[in-house]
């Protein structure tokens, strides 16, 4: 099983010990090639807004040597993880940075086919509150890029570091990762039997129209038509 794990800090607070935690327990289901991202160490460069990505495409972004590596690993992956502690109720800077880089693969832009047999997850942990709104800025980059299904793991630990959250919840939180990780292992073995998700395919099929009439990025338009997406076909 190939994961991909996208770290929106270089603690191994909380948030890390959930993952690993999940990460264990699916080692139980098969052997794992996990290739790990920490945020800011593997992408520390702020979007700039140049549109280069949009309209000249990815290779023309001024931080792609960054941003390959990581959109390579994740297309090459079964399974995609995001994980961010709540920061002022949202993901961390270093997250949210990352996740502007990838709007090129939206499927208002230019979504990679590799995408949409996808696996997916975001945990997200918390001292107090955040989570609801942390969790949904993660989880729309995943859909938006067209993964299949996405799970979600928030929790609050009502602890600053790891080593404080009380036995009990971290008992919870084995057990949580158990479950969850069962769950998961089951959908990446039976992927190909998934049910298209409705939101997806809908939204596919509206920007397929809106290609159809793009005449203002020939970037875009000729991804679609690459693909055969304007005449009928999909990646789904």
């Amino acid at each position: 099983m190939k994961i991909t794990v996208i770290n929106g800090s270089m603690r191994h607070g909380s948030t890390w010990h959930c993952m690993d935690a999940i990460r264990q327990e699916l080692e139980k289901y098969d052997k794992t090639d996990v290739t790990e991202f920490s945020l800011p160490k593997d992408m520390p460069q702020f979007c700039i807004g140049c549109y280069a990505c949009f309209y000249n495409g990815e290779d023309t972004c001024p931080h792609a040597a960054y941003i390959k590596p990581i959109v390579d690993a994740m297309t090459e992956s079964e399974l995609v993880i995001l994980t961010s502690p709540v920061y002022g109720f949202d993901v961390s800077g270093q997250m949210k940075a990352l996740l502007d880089h990838l709007c090129f693969m939206w499927m208002s832009h230019r979504p990679d086919p590799r995408m949409f047999h996808k696996i997916g997850l975001t945990i997200s942990t918390t001292a107090g509150a955040g989570l609801s709104h942390t969790t949904k800025t993660m989880k729309n980059s995943l859909t938006y890029w067209g993964v299949k299904r996405v799970f979600t793991y928030k929790i609050p630990v009502a602890a600053m570091k790891w080593d404080d959250v009380s036995e009990k919840k971290q008992k919870k939180i084995k057990k949580d990762a158990e479950i969850l990780a069962a769950r998961i292992a089951k959908c990446i073995q039976n992927a190909h039997k998934l049910p298209n998700p409705l939101f997806r395919s809908c939204l596919f099929k509206i920007m397929a129209g809106m290609q159809k009439k793009n005449d203002w990025n020939q970037t875009d338009r000729f991804h679609w038509e690459k693909h055969g997406w304007l005449s009928g076909g999909n990646p789904f």
